[in-house]
């Protein structure tokens, strides 16, 4: 008699390493793992796991056992939970006398989801008060501070004396920004509340910003201003030196031993202001009744306003 055949079993694992690359965190990706037994004998073995983190997953683990010709189908999922690189390994031991282990390295890169995102540079802009006719402008910077490009779909307001320079739709790639001019032409008298509305793809559609100013007539110094100089003051300062009332050109002159009579847009400040109001020297016109209330606070006005020959 011959010796007896001697049957043994025979490890074969497909790969070696596995690097699922890139992937967006949260988003599982999936390999398969083939351990095949060619050879005569029963193999048997134990499939495990090793790793600094909990991204990976392997089913099924532990000890297995594989017939003659048999093959252990085992899935790995790799579910990254942050922007970091993430290795591991797959031990796989067996009664192979030939190749009793198996290791299997693992590699993987979670990155963060593709989300679009927009910061607009203020939530408020205040144009303060202008005069009716006029405009006034404000700049506001839209900048894309995500990692996925931007798309702004339109941006609106809710009163008409707002607008802006740019049109929409507007795209942004991460990183970008966009300066844009935003008006305030008011169409009359009075204060202007109200809200622009920007709406992109960013997941905190929509942006609002607020948005108030107000416009006031202008007072016409032929009309309101030299008329009260010429009754109340032209009898102290008229063309016979010192500080003369009598017209624009003169007043702005300010001929006086304490400085300008006005200072455009300083109607506290100015001396003039202060001397009807005798809050410096004594108080004019002297002599004679005080202005009213009213009339001073129409010539602070015209000053506060520019002071403009109108």
């Amino acid at each position: 008699m011959g010796e007896p055949e001697v049957l043994l079993p025979q490890m074969e694992v497909q790969t070696s390493s596995i690097d699922f690359s890139t992937v967006t965190i949260g988003s599982p990706q999936v390999r398969q793992i083939h351990i095949v037994n060619s050879g005569e004998d029963e193999l048997n073995g134990e499939l495990s796991l090793l790793q600094d983190s909990s991204v990976y997953a392997l089913q099924p683990q532990g000890i297995f056992t594989l017939s003659a010709h048999d093959t252990l189908s085992a899935e790995l999922t790799f579910t990254p939970s942050a922007e970091f690189t993430y290795i591991g390994q797959i031990l796989i031991n067996g009664d192979d006398l030939g190749n009793p282990e198996h290791v299997i390295a693992l590699t993987g890169v979670g990155t963060a989801l593709p989300v679009p995102a927009l910061t607009v540079s203020t939530s408020n802009l205040n144009f303060g008060t202008i005069l009716t006719g006029s405009n006034g402008q404000q700049q506001i910077t839209l900048s894309s501070t995500g990692n996925d490009t931007l798309l702004i779909s339109s941006i609106d307001f809710d009163l008409g004396v707002y607008s802006i320079d740019v049109s929409t739709p507007l795209a942004l790639v991460p990183g970008a920004s966009r300066l844009m001019t935003i008006t305030f032409q008011p169409d009359g008298a009075g204060a202007f509340s109200g809200s622009m509305t920007i709406v992109s793809n960013s997941p905190s559609t929509p942006h609002v910003v607020s948005l108030s100013g107000a416009a006031e007539a202008a007072v016409s110094y032929a009309g309101s201003v030299q008329p009260v100089l010429n009754s109340n003051c032209g009898g102290c300062h008229g063309s016979n030196g010192g500080l003369n009332l009598t017209s624009y050109n003169n007043l702005m002159a300010g001929t006086s031993n304490n400085g300008p009579a006005v200072i455009p847009g300083d109607g506290a400040s100015s001396l003039i202001i202060r001397r009807i109001n005798g809050t410096t020297g004594g108080l004019m016109p002297q002599g004679g009744p005080a202005l009213s209330s009213g009339t001073i606070a129409t010539i602070e006005t015209w000053i506060n306003q520019g002071a403009l020959d109108n």
